[in-house]
Parts: C-alpha cells; sequence; structure tokens
C-alpha cells in the first residue's frame, strides 16, 4: 500500500508539472542517443572468454610476449613464379613496408609504407621472401664465421706443424663443404636471386615439380599460394587496428608491389573482427527502424486511440538513455548488446501499454484525466511494478554466465527496463493526465467511431471479437476440466524437454555471421588455398629452452599433435589436416633434436636476426638473451566450435600423454592459447550454461515473487505455466527443426524472465476480482476481459521486439529472434490457457485444506487439556 500511495504522489506531480517532465524526459533521451552513436564495437576475443579462465589468461600472456592474432596475407599464383622469379624480390620489399622497416637496399620507406611505418601496427612480419632472405644471410654468416675459425685454425696448425699442417686444416674445410653441398645442391655461397637454391630451399624434389617442403607450410601451404604473416602489436587501440588494416589492404594495391601473374587477398582473425565489427555499427541502425516500424504497425493493430504511439515513444527514450549509460560508462556494442534494442523496445512498449491499459479503464468510468492517471498508478504500479522486479530477476541470472557478452547483455536488460519502468510512470501518466479534461471518454468514443468506419477499424474489430470468442471458450475449458489440461501440458512439456536434448546447435562461426562479409569471403579463400585459417599457438615455458631434452619434448609433442590430427604419412598434406605446422621453435631443429648440446643450440638460435626470432621465442629486452617461452604453433582451419573444442581438447592430452618418457622435463609447461581456443572455451561454457541457467531463472523469479509478494501460493502458482512453457517451445523448435546457436543459451532464461510478467499480471488480477468477492469463474472471465486484452497487447508488442532481429544480415542474431519469437509464442499461449486451470486447481487444493484444518480442529481442541 504505501508503494502505491508513493506511486500516486509521484504520478499526481508530473501530471501538475508535465511540461518539465516531459521537457528533461527529451534532452535526456535525446544527449543519451547522442552519446550512444559514439560507441565503439567489440567483436574481440574479450566479449568472449571468462578473464578468469586459464585459457583468457594463457592467451593475454602469450599476445604479450609474441604479438595479437596475425593478419594473413595470400599471395595467389604459381609457386614457381613467385619464388623463382622477379617476384621473390617485390615479396620482399612488400614484407619490409608491412613491417615498417627500410627496404632491403636500406631506403627509407615512402607513400603507403611510410605510413605504416609511422603506426607502427606489427610486432613481426613473416613472408616467404623474409624467410629466404634470413636463410640466405644466415648460411652467408655462417660461412663467414667457419671460415674465420678455419682461418684461426690453420695460423695455429702452421706455428706449430708448418704449412703442410695448416693446408691440412684448410683441405678437411674444403672435404667437409664439398659433403654438404653435395648432400644439400649447394656448389657456391647462395644469394637470393639464386633459382638453384631458392628452387633446393622450398621444393621437395621426391615429389612432382613445383610441390613445396611440408615443413615450410605455413610459408609455402600449396603449389599456388604463399603466405605473408602480420603478428599485431597487442596494445593497438579499435582505430589503430582499423588504420592497420586499411593500410595492409592499401599496400597490396601498390602498384610498386603488383606480381606478374600473382595477386593478394587480406585475411586473418582481425580482419574478420574489424569487418564484423563495422556489420555491427550499421547492424543496430537496421534493427531501430525495424523495431520502430514493427511496432508502429502492432500498436495500430492491438491498441486504439488516443495516443496509441505515445509507448513507442517512451520506448525509444528508454533505449536512448540505456545505450547513453552504456556509452558512459565506458561500454561498447557487442552482438549481444545491439541484441538488447529491440528487446528493450518491446518490453518498454509492454510496461507503458499496461499502465496505459489501466488508465483507459478509469478514465472510461468517468474519471477526469488526472484522476485517472492518479488512480492507473496506485492500482497499477504494485502489480506492475511485481512483474518488472520479476522479470528482472529473470535477467540478472545471466550474470552467472561465464561469458562476458552474455552478462553484459543481461546487465544492459536489467537497467533497460528499470528505466522503462520509471518512464512509463512519470512521462507516460504526464502526458496521459494531461491530454484535457475536454477530451473526455466520449469525446474518444466518438473519435473512434469514426475511425472505426474505415475498413481497417472494422477488420481489427473483427480480428478482436474473434480472439475473444476462442479466448472465451478455452477459458470455459480450462475452467471446467482444470486436472485434464494441466495433465495434457505436462505432458507435452516432457515430451518438449527430451526433444530438446537432441535440438542441433549451429557452432560454425561462416554459418553465423553475414555471408557476403568481405571478410569471410577471404576467409573462405584463405581456407581453400591453404587448407587452414587460423593459427593456434602452445606456450611453452622452461628454465632453459635450448636444453637438449627440452629441444627434443617439444619436437616429439608437435609431432604427435600433427600426426593426431591427419599431418602425417611420408607426404602429408595441409588439404587432408585438421592441423598444420605453423612458424614454431622446434622447426630450426632436425630430427634428431636430442643431439643438440645447448651451446650448438644457442648459437643456431641466435643466427635468426631478433626481429625475426621473436615470432617463435621471448627474449630479454635490454640483452637480447634467450628468454623462458617458446611458441609452438598450428594452422587450424575453421570448424564447428564443439569439435574445435574436442581438438584443444586432444593437444591438452599430448603435452603429458600416457608412457613413461612422454610428459615435459621437469620445469617445462605448456598452455594451449589463441582466439580458437577461446573461441571454442566460449562455445562450450555457453552449451554447458543453458539448462542450469534456465533453472536459475525459475528460481531466481520464485525468490523475487516470494519477496514482493510475500505469499507462496501466489509466489509460486504464476511459474507453473512459465516452467512448463520451457517444455513446449522446446517441443516446437524440435517440430519446426530450427537448430540453436551459442546465443541461445540465454533463451530459457530470458523466456522465463519475459512470460513471468504476463502470468504475475494475469494471476494479479485474478486475486483482486476474488477479494471483490467474485466466484472462481467469475473472477477468471472478468480478470482476463479487462486484463487480458492489455497482456495479449503487451505479449505481440514483446514478440514482435525480437521479430526485429530476423531482419538483420548478421544470422546469430536473426536466427536468435526467430527462436525467441517462437518460444514467446508458445510462452504466451501457454500463459493464457494454462494458467487458468493451475488458479483453478490451487484454489480447489487450498480450499480442501482448508475444509480439512476446519474439520480436525474442534477434534484437535477437545484433545487438549482443561486449563486450571
Amino acid at each position: 500500500m504505501k508503494f502505491a500511495r508513493s506511486a500516486a504522489s509521484v504520478t499526481a506531480w508530473c501530471v501538475r508539472h508535465a511540461r518539465l517532465v516531459v521537457a528533461v524526459c527529451a534532452i535526456v533521451a535525446i544527449g543519451g542517443a547522442v552519446a550512444a552513436l559514439r560507441l565503439p564495437t567489440d567483436a574481440g576475443t574479450d566479449t568472449l572468454a571468462d578473464h578468469g579462465s586459464a585459457t583468457y589468461k594463457a592467451t593475454q600472456r602469450f599476445k604479450r610476449q609474441f604479438g595479437d592474432d596475425a593478419v594473413v596475407i595470400l599471395v595467389k599464383g604459381d609457386l614457381r613464379q613467385l619464388v623463382l622469379t622477379r617476384n621473390l624480390g617485390v615479396l620482399l620489399q612488400l614484407e619490409a613496408c608491412l613491417s615498417g622497416r627500410p627496404a632491403a637496399n636500406g631506403a627509407a620507406p615512402t607513400g603507403v609504407c611510410r605510413r605504416i611505418a609511422d603506426l607502427a601496427p606489427s610486432r613481426v612480419v613473416y613472408g616467404p621472401a623474409t624467410f629466404l632472405n634470413q636463410a640466405v644471410t644466415g648460411i652467408q654468416q655462417l660461412l663467414r664465421g667457419q671460415i674465420q675459425a678455419v682461418q684461426a685454425q690453420a695460423r695455429a696448425a702452421q706455428k706449430t706443424g708448418g704449412a703442410a699442417a695448416a693446408q691440412a686444416v684448410i683441405s678437411q674445410f674444403e672435404s667437409s663443404l664439398l659433403q654438404l653441398g653435395a648432400q644439400y645442391g649447394i656448389d657456391h655461397i647462395p644469394r637470393l636471386e639464386d633459382p638453384l637454391f631458392v628452387s633446393q630451399v622450398v621444393f621437395d624434389t621426391r615429389r612432382p615439380a613445383g610441390t613445396p617442403k611440408s615443413r615450410f607450410s605455413y610459408l609455402f601451404p600449396s603449389r599456388d599460394a604463399a603466405l605473408i604473416s602480420i603478428r599485431l602489436q597487442p596494445d593497438l587501440s579499435e582505430a589503430q587496428r582499423k588504420q592497420a588494416i586499411a593500410l595492409y589492404d592499401e599496400a597490396v594495391t601498390d602498384p610498386r608491389f603488383a606480381l606478374d601473374r600473382g595477386s593478394y587477398v587480406v585475411s586473418g582473425v582481425p580482419v574478420v573482427v574489424e569487418g564484423l565489427a563495422s556489420t555491427l555499427k550499421s547492424a543496430i541502425v537496421v534493427l531501430l527502424i525495424a523495431a520502430v516500424l514493427v511496432m508502429a504497425a502492432t500498436l495500430a493493430l492491438v491498441f486504439g486511440p488516443p495516443l496509441r504511439l505515445l509507448p513507442l515513444l517512451l520506448a525509444l527514450a528508454a533505449a536512448g538513455i540505456t545505450f547513453g549509460l552504456l556509452a558512459l560508462s565506458g561500454g561498447a556494442l557487442t552482438m549481444a548488446s545491439i541484441a538488447v534494442l529491440p528487446v528493450l523496445v518491446g518490453l518498454a512498449v509492454d510496461y507503458a501499454i499496461q499502465f496505459q491499459a489501466r488508465f483507459n479503464e478509469i478514465r472510461g468510468d468517468g474519471a477526469s484525466a488526472a484522476e485517472a492517471a492518479r488512480a492507473a498508478a496506485a492500482r497499477g504500479a504494485p502489480v506492475i511494478g511485481t512483474a518488472c522486479l520479476a522479470t528482472a530477476a529473470g535477467f540478472a541470472v545471466l550474470w552467472l554466465s561465464p561469458v562476458p557478452m552474455v552478462r553484459s547483455f543481461g546487465l544492459l536488460l536489467v537497467v533497460g527496463i528499470a528505466i522503462a519502468f520509471v518512464l512509463a510512470m512519470t512521462v507516460g501518466f504526464a502526458v496521459l493526465g494531461r491530454q484535457g479534461d475536454a477530451d473526455d471518454a466520449a469525446g474518444a468514443g466518438r473519435r473512434w467511431a469514426r475511425l472505426s468506419e474505415g475498413r481497417f477499424a472494422r477488420q481489427r474489430a473483427r480480428a478482436i471479437e474473434t480472439i475473444r470468442a476462442v479466448g472465451k471458450h478455452s477459458l470455459a475449458v480450462a475452467i471446467s476440466n482444470p486436472g485434464r489440461v494441466l495433465v495434457v501440458a505436462t505432458a507435452l512439456a516432457v515430451t518438449g524437454w527430451v526433444a530438446g536434448t537432441q535440438t542441433p546447435v549451429t557452432t560454425d562461426i561462416r554459418e553465423l555471421v553475414p555471408q557476403d562479409l568481405p571478410a569471410i569471403r577471404g576467409v573462405n579463400e584463405l581456407q581453400k588455398a591453404t587448407g587452414v585459417s587460423g593459427e593456434l599457438d602452445v606456450a611453452v615455458d622452461a628454465p632453459d629452452l635450448t636444453a637438449p631434452a627440452t629441444i627434443k619434448w617439444m619436437r616429439e609433442f608437435q609431432q604427435r599433435v600433427l600426426a593426431a590430427n591427419g599431418f602425417r604419412g611420408e607426404f602429408p598434406t595441409c588439404a587432408k589436416a585438421r592441423l598444420c605446422p605453423a612458424a614454431s621453435l622446434p622447426d630450426l631443429f632436425a630430427s634428431n633434436a636430442g643431439g643438440y648440446t645447448e651451446e650448438r643450440a644457442r648459437a643456431l638460435i641466435d643466427t635468426i636476426p631478433r626481429y625475426a626470432s621473436q615470432a617463435v621465442i621471448t627474449r630479454n629486452p635490454l640483452t637480447g638473451a634467450i628468454g623462458h617461452t617458446a611458441n609452438i604453433a598450428f594452422g587450424i582451419r575453421v570448424m564447428p566450435l564443439d569439435d574445435q573444442q574436442r581438438l584443444i581438447e586432444g593437444i591438452r592430452r599430448q603435452i603429458d600423454p600416457p608412457g613413461p618418457d612422454n610428459g615435459p622435463p621437469p620445469g617445462v609447461t605448456a598452455e594451449v592459447a589463441g582466439l580458437p581456443a577461446l573461441a571454442a572455451q566460449a562455445s562450450t561454457s555457453l552449451s554447458d550454461s543453458r539448462y542450469w541457467l534456465t533453472l536459475a531463472g525459475l528460481v531466481a523469479v520464485a525468490l523475487a515473487l516470494l519477496v514482493a509478494l510475500r505469499s507462496r501460493r501466489r509466489a509460486l502458482v504464476p511459474l507453473v505455466p512459465i516452467a512448463l512453457a520451457s517444455g513446449w517451445s522446446a517441443l516446437v523448435l524440435a517440430a519446426m527443426d530450427i537448430p540453436l546457436n551459442p546465443m541461445s543459451a540465454t533463451l530459457g532464461a530470458l523466456v522465463i524472465a519475459i512470460a513471468t510478467e504476463f502470468s504475475v499480471l494475469l494471476s494479479a488480477r485474478y486475486w483482486e476480482e476474488r477479494e471483490g468477492g467474485r466466484s472462481i469463474g467469475e473472477a477468471l472471465r472478468h480478470g482476463y476481459a479487462l486484463t487480458g486484452a492489455a497482456v495479449l497487447a503487451s505479449g505481440i508488442t514483446a514478440i514482435a521486439g525480437f521479430a526485429a532481429l530476423i531482419v538483420s544480415d548478421i544470422r546469430m542474431l536473426r536466427d536468435f529472434g526467430v527462436v525467441t519469437v517462437v518460444d514467446l509464442g508458445v510462452a504466451l499461449l501457454g500463459v493464457m490457457l494454462v494458467l487458468p486451470a493451475v488458479l483453478v486447481l490451487a484454489e480447489e487444493r487450498f480450499a480442501t485444506v482448508g475444509d480439512a484444518v476446519a474439520a480436525v480442529r474442534p477434534r484437535l481442541a477437545a484433545l487438549r487439556p482443561a486449563r486450571r
């Protein structure tokens, strides 16, 4: 009662100061909308993974040590034409440009290369030309070092043994060089411009001409492609990352880097993320327009004049303020927060409709506009506020989700519906209460009569009469046969729960984003040409990475993982394997890695320029000494995320497989990192939380209703049809063969949160009628006649809000909208049809218990000892 009086007082004040209230609301809403326009988009990994998970922490450490996800440039063309002609020099210049370093001839960067150098977005660039150039440089340095050592040995031998001894040392060295040259087909000091040397390094002479060696698949994946990988700096802002990708796109179209019979495709994870972020920007505009049109049409169908569009205006104000607060709090637009927009608009319209329906009911009895607003607030605020509280509790359960994107979805909805409720009770009544006493019920009736002469109004009236007739018949069945109705409803729900476990879940990211997205086309082209589309990393920490035992274990681990995922045999290929080798520290060492001494291993690592080696090993930034973390990378193809998670779990098992001497040496640890691991973990977390989040939603709503209503019967009875509705909707989805996606994990809690409102409003009106002295049947019929239409209108608008998602070109949002429309539609019909049966059975059960207690009470009193 206290809340009702407070609501009435607040409403009366708002009516008296209507212009001020409306002006303040308009200013705040417009300001919020302006702030929302500046919201950044976030389609990155931070929205997917639990920040407390081991995989997320490992990925963040890996990024700090080795750089962010790589932009990949696919170089298309016959591989022999790419590396055995002048094209190799062009690629060397392009790779220097992309890295922001001077060209091979020492010339300073110009044009787009200068802008890349100024931005400095690249941590490391490794590609075919850089690899071959480093091989040439390394061999030349090694030869110079050996020659200097042999010369020193010869001088020492000459001092002790004369010229003959010196010549013997030189002859032995020349003999070893000849043997080494014969083994690798090298008869002179190699140069980058030497096709013979390049051919010996790149191509496998045991296979058809032009077939690259499988060990270099991360550079030369096939006979018709080469790859340039650009690891980005981990601390780039969204704007800097976007600018870097644009610069890379510009660089590959620069005439200086044009290839003879070759072309470039820019792809990779950052490109996909940036493309999706740009799509999200446009998606929210499309969804807003769709939501406004859908809501306007819905209100025209289910709500009569005057001020039929007032709920929509209040909903838009609530959305503007909510997203303005998101901007002020430093938030960003994610796929989930964009889905909030049409949902919030639907719910905000819902609250406004409920208050406006109460207002029209009292106004129709002859009260003035101001009196009707005050009375409607007093009567409606406790009931609608309780429904709002229950809905917020259902949404709040999403905070328990392990996925940040889902948590932000729930939080934004809770804030949004609170704002929508306040606006409906203040601004909404301020407008209704000041529409003028001259515009009384009779005047409104005359205008409605004139409007109803139109064809549209007559059709609308017939549709309403048909719905009422069906509703009356269904209500009569529920009142007369409540037990049968509940048994059938329960049987259908149980069938749906069982069928729901077999509903497929789509987790292939290519099927969940816009198919016309250029970045997705690039990913598909990359995978078609190379067999892979991304990179999965394993970070190895060791006290000494050059220890023979550590080198041996890393090589064996890498080979075990590759063999287990199809990259095996005499001539392994990425075309049929799920994983391929990528740039890794073990690739520096031969198969007999156990024969390496620490000194030899360090000398080999030191032959790699520090700029290039930072892709596979950490170094002390001050001294350049070899660090304690190495990277074992694998190329991975796009696959459903549940399959990807199983693959990653298999990699983790290979770190320390059963058997003697298979595990890492003492002090050596390995962690799987990278976006594929994060995405797979997020999908698994969403799937695992699908059922327990639904159960938690029921519990949260029940507790909220118990606190608000302070009655177990009034709190728990409305939840019965809601619980059953989750089974009905699962049955319908299974029958329609509609697949779910990772966002559908929120579906159960979402439906419970929204549908609870329908059940609470109808049951509250029923108990209100019962307290007024009506019988069970009369209370249901009268309550449904007065409130049922408003609840049906509210349900339709809430469903229409989700229906706006269907126009999105982002399939994850579109499918989510379809599934939610089906679920909410089934829940609304279930509440309208099954709730009366539950109310009747609850009344009969409590009456039976009451009669039994009344009958037993005299006997209990007789048994009590008489007081002295």
